[in-house]
């Protein structure tokens, strides 16, 4: 292969990648503009992430507020997840069947009145069935600006459990905050968690649970606590499948390179093989590379983003496979170039629905290519598939021919002269 063809492969493979980080623009443009558009309408259909504070509580003797320490907490929060999808993005949304008990005791010798201010996660959310008792008897509640006010007399020294809760809908993820104010003493703690879904992760600022069992469908999470000083939360991310759109603009932001090994495979395979391609036939090839980005663009939000990967892989194998049959006919050859397709266009494309091994898939795919191409060039002549270039031979210079001269005459021939006596 001449050096002018791979210069032409090269302009070929550079405008290919300019048309791939077009794509993958376009394709976020159109995921963070879903995004904006979607994110707050189903928000206001589903409620948006919850996070839940502790109440406080205060009591008052002699008309000066104190706050009053929590001496116990009980919870339960149960999840069932709702995954909803919006053209390119997935949207985690949620019901929350919240129920809390705290314990309480009067830290004076006289009766108080003690009054729990309660934070609702979301000012304009919906709370069914919110309510609050005092040892088993409702007391009336004050809202305003989005919170809860509920006032009740505690006597000299007495203990008091105060039941609340609700249900409501939330959306990504749910965080409980022990300790309102920052960090705190935490007492007689306990937050339990039922899930339907078995895929959890935690907030990165949360802990995770003291102990944990999986159930039929979902897990048993527990955070218990006999006393602890902590000002972080505890809370539960909810599990959306792949994203359509960022895992699309990243498959066609690195399909570039898996263009350059497709390249670099096809030119060592044409070259070990005795198969001639022109530079046309690598623009053709990498247009078909580029069709298959192209279809998953545009079907990611219309079906399944599996389904949206199978058609485009598909396509694109028929159309490099179909038309190198035409070109190179049914050989060996041609089985070696498809493998190499699936290779660095389907498996490499698909290793990013599997978030942190794209990498070592990448990896792992060339060093077995390099095997596999050292192990079949090691006996290659390459001085004959890439020949030298003869040297032009050199003109000698001659010496320019003698020009004739015209015959000289002689002169006539006479009798000798004579010799005067």
């Amino acid at each position: 292969m001449s050096g002018k063809r791979l210069f032409a492969i090269s302009v070929i493979f550079i405008l290919a990648a300019f048309a791939w980080l077009v794509l993958a623009g376009s394709v976020q443009i159109r995921s963070v503009s879903t995004d904006d558009r979607l994110g707050d309408s189903v928000g206001g259909l589903w409620g948006s992430a919850q996070t839940q504070r502790a109440p406080s509580f205060r009591y008052s003797p002699g008309g000066t507020a104190n706050p009053m320490d929590v001496a116990g907490s009980d919870i339960t929060a149960g999840f069932k997840l709702t995954q909803r999808r919006k053209g390119l993005l997935w949207y985690a949304t949620y019901v929350v069947d919240f129920k809390a008990a705290y314990k309480l005791k009067n830290p004076v010798d006289h009766a108080v009145e003690t009054t729990m201010t309660f934070d609702f996660p979301d000012a304009q959310g919906t709370y069914d069935g919110f309510a609050v008792k005092v040892d088993g008897a409702d007391v009336p509640v004050v809202y305003r600006e989005g919170k809860a006010y509920a006032t009740f007399t505690m006597q000299p020294g007495a203990t008091a459990s105060v039941v609340t809760g609700y249900r409501t809908n939330g959306m990504d993820r749910w965080v409980y905050v022990p300790s309102p104010s920052g960090a705190g003493v935490v007492r007689d703690f306990k937050l339990a968690m039922a899930t339907d879904f078995t895929t959890i992760d935690y907030p990165a600022d949360g802990v995770s649970p003291t102990s944990s069992a999986k159930t039929d469908g979902g897990w048993n999470l527990v955070w218990s606590y006999s006393s602890v000083v902590s000002g972080r939360p505890i809370g539960l991310v909810m599990p959306v499948p792949p994203n359509p759109g960022p895992l699309v603009a990243r498959i066609t932001a690195f399909a570039p390179v898996s263009l350059l090994f497709f390249f670099a495979a096809l030119v060592l395979l044409t070259a070990t093989s005795g198969v001639k391609l022109h530079p046309v036939h690598y623009g053709f090839l990498a247009a078909a590379f580029f069709a298959f980005d192209l279809l998953l663009a545009y079907l990611a939000d219309q079906v399944d983003i599996n389904v949206a990967f199978a058609i485009a892989a598909v396509t694109s194998v028929a159309l490099v496979v179909g038309y190198l049959w035409v070109v190179v006919g049914r050989n060996r050859a041609l089985l070696e170039i498809a493998v190499c397709q699936l290779l660095f266009l389907v498996l490499f494309s698909y290793s990013f629905f599997f978030s942190g091994i794209t990498g070592l898939a990448v990896t792992v795919g060339s060093v077995l290519t390099l095997a596999f191409f050292m192990g079949k060039t090691a006996r290659v002549d390459w001085d004959t598939v890439f020949p030298k270039k003869a040297p032009r031979p050199m003109q000698q210079s001659w010496p320019a021919p003698p020009v004739p001269m015209a015959p000289s005459t002689p002169a006539a021939a006479g009798p000798p002269p004579r010799s005067e006596v």
